[in-house]
């Protein structure tokens, strides 16, 4: 792997899985007070990934679970099946992507891609590898706040998170 930014991308993947440890199915996949579960997050911010990475630049389908629509943005949210389910799944879409990404250069990262999705002022221009990725790693890294926030809220520990109660203080 000789880039620094699909670096930061496995780094945040790792980071998301701690955020999510040691969460029981029934934690993980009922959403609290009108907010997206935990196995929702987890598949949306994967579902980016699957979409952006193995869909459009590495050109393979868009993984069974992880790809429906209801995972993306505006998505319900509220629920999702069996969170082992949902891990496996996260898992498999991953891996294809990190294949795909670890034998990316710097160069590559600048080839841009006619693009399609929702994100309108990108038709016109398309998008590059390198911004996908910085997009995706933000998106992940957001997720990884709410996600620890919550947690802390539920009196878990959450790594190296402290979630905003705390470090407001």
């Amino acid at each position: 792997m000789s880039s620094k930014l699909v670096a930061l991308l496995f780094e945040a993947f790792r980071e998301l899985d701690e955020a999510m440890d040691g969460l029981s199915n029934d934690q993980a996949v009922v959403g609290q007070h009108g907010e997206s579960s935990f196995a929702w997050t987890y598949a949306h911010t994967t579902n980016q990934v699957d979409a952006w990475v193995n869909v459009r630049f590495a050109r393979l389908p868009a993984h069974p679970l992880i790809g429906q629509h209801r995972f993306r943005v505006g998505g319900p949210g509220a629920s999702a099946e069996d969170w082992v389910t949902i891990q496996e799944a996260v898992l498999e879409a991953r891996r294809s992507a990190v294949e795909y990404l670890r034998l990316r250069t710097d160069q590559e990262l600048e080839t841009v891609i006619p693009y399609d999705g929702s994100f309108e002022r990108l038709r016109d221009r398309g998008i590059n590898l390198r911004y996908a990725l910085m997009r995706a790693t933000a998106h992940h890294y957001f997720h990884i706040g709410e996600i620890a926030t919550k947690r802390r809220l539920m009196g878990h520990q959450v790594g190296d998170y402290p979630g905003l109660l705390e470090s407001a203080v």
